[in-house]
């Protein structure tokens, strides 16, 4: 038994040394405690409590401006800060060499996380965009798009610069990340924020809000999930002609169903009407994913119990398959009628950026961070996180969420007047906000778990050669 993990030689491409992986692990924590609480205190407000009352005249602290800056820390602050930490880790492994330009990633380590703040701060001071998931200002948007500039040219230029012929399917996914959301981020800001009017924008608006989850932080979460599935099983990926279906699909069709957030709406109904097959087909480019997945873990579930990343990996996957099938429900016109607008579709989102992706950070980090410090996480604190974050958003907010919207959605279909559901609504929503408690305290032992010294078998430190090896096969 022992607290550290066994030296190895490092492969040529670490970069361990330059300190990437760990700088933006912390710099993502540290935006998801801050995200996690804007959230808790958003969903209080909400709630009709007393903190409803007493902060109703701080204009700062105003319920439109903590909304839109819950978002942007998540998607902007920890997400993407957790997928830079995977890139980094996972590039050079995956191609043999050290990253190119590592000046530029070191520099631009900071810089991102100046970014995000300046753009944080300009939505509090009341300068946000009309564009979801894009609110900061444009004066913050050209912080953030020097800073994924500087991750594209490095991340992808390592991959073009290697000699990898046959690249394993973490690194497509990772090209597709990087790649479509260059585009997308450009196409939102200056077309969709400053050029398009009206319901032409709006329906590019669609677009963006659909590929920033699809396109960015999608690929990105597959991606780990390709990599560190394999790893931790010590299996090699089930099919990988398969995952290439995968990927292939996923590039094709989901970048064309974004209309879909815009059903009833003075977008062209034709936009509308096509947006509903395309939407609907990525319930196949999913399930391809998540059959992959399970015949790769096949024999091997009751490692579930024994290694607590297999166990947020899993949970992330089976929330991935609930999320992904109750989306494309979604785009059925009749859905729709009931579900548009209602907390139904608050929940759904919840599920995926929090229940999928962010499930899959936490999987990553907690199989990483003995890699990069030398001492093993506490066993204790990760049960309590894993326990605690499970119920407290599975039931109380997932499935309250879930019933509030149900509950709307039925009402507006009446001729009941409109407080009727909010009233109707208002108790799902203080259970809501209590739930953004235990999460945050979940958060918490996440944090002391990372910072203990944990007193558990080392895992295996094998030769990257062989980590790599085991992936690719």
């Amino acid at each position: 038994m022992t607290d550290s993990v066994t030296d190895v030689e490092k492969p040529p491409g670490s970069t361990d040394d330059l300190g990437l992986v760990k700088f933006h692990i912390i710099a993502a924590i540290c935006w998801l405690v801050a995200g996690m609480i804007a959230g808790t205190f958003m969903g209080y407000r909400l709630s009709g409590t007393g903190a409803s009352e007493w902060l109703g005249d701080i204009e700062l602290l105003s319920f439109g401006r903590i909304r839109i800056l819950h978002t942007h820390m998540v998607i902007f602050g920890w997400l993407s800060n957790g997928f830079f930490a995977f890139a980094y880790y996972a590039i050079p492994r995956l191609t043999g060499r050290r990253l190119i330009a590592p000046v530029i990633a070191k520099i631009n380590a900071p810089f991102s996380q100046l970014a995000v703040l300046v753009g944080g701060l300009g939505i509090l001071m009341g300068y946000a965009e009309g564009v979801e998931y894009a609110e900061a200002p444009w004066w913050a948007d050209v912080f953030f798009a020097v800073s994924f500039l500087g991750m594209v040219f490095v991340n992808v230029g390592t991959i073009l610069k290697s000699n990898t012929r046959n690249m394993y399917v973490t690194l497509w996914y990772l090209i597709l990340g990087f790649v479509f959301t260059t585009l997308n981020f450009v196409m939102a800001n200056t077309i969709v924020a400053h050029v398009a009017p009206g319901a032409a924008g709006a329906a590019l608006e669609g677009l963006w809000i659909h590929n920033a989850v699809g396109l960015w932080v999608t690929p990105m979460g597959v991606a780990i999930v390709y990599y560190l599935l394999p790893v931790e099983l010590k299996r090699p990926i089930a099919s990988h002609k398969l995952s290439l279906i995968g990927f292939w699909t996923l590039a094709f069709f989901y970048p064309l169903g974004g209309s879909h957030h815009f059903f009833y709406s003075p977008t062209p109904w034709w936009l509308q009407v096509l947006a509903v097959p395309l939407t609907f087909a990525l319930i196949f480019v999913v399930y391809t994913v998540v059959y992959n997945f399970f015949a790769t873990m096949k024999g091997q579930w009751k490692l579930i119990a024994s290694s607590i990343p297999l166990r947020f990996l899993t949970f992330g996957i089976f929330n991935y398959i609930i999320t992904c099938t109750q989306g494309p429900f979604h785009a059925l016109l009749n859905v729709q009628q009931v579900v548009h607008f209602t907390d139904w579709i608050v929940a759904h989102a919840h599920l995926a950026l929090f229940g999928v992706f962010s499930w899959w950070l936490f999987a990553f980090i907690y199989w990483i961070w003995p890699r990069i410090t030398g001492h093993m996480y506490s066993r204790a604190y990760a049960e309590w996180h894993f326990w605690i974050t499970l119920i407290a958003f599975w039931v109380l907010y997932y499935i309250a969420d879930t019933i509030a919207g149900l509950m709307q959605g039925m009402f507006w279909l009446t001729t009941l007047p409109l407080m009727d559901s909010i009233v109707a609504a208002e108790p799902f929503w203080a259970t809501r906000a209590v739930s953004g408690v235990l999460i945050v305290i979940g958060t918490v032992c996440f944090i002391i778990s990372l910072m203990k010294k944990g007193r558990i078998a080392a895992p295996d430190a094998a030769p990257e050669g062989k980590e790599v090896a085991d992936v690719s096969q």
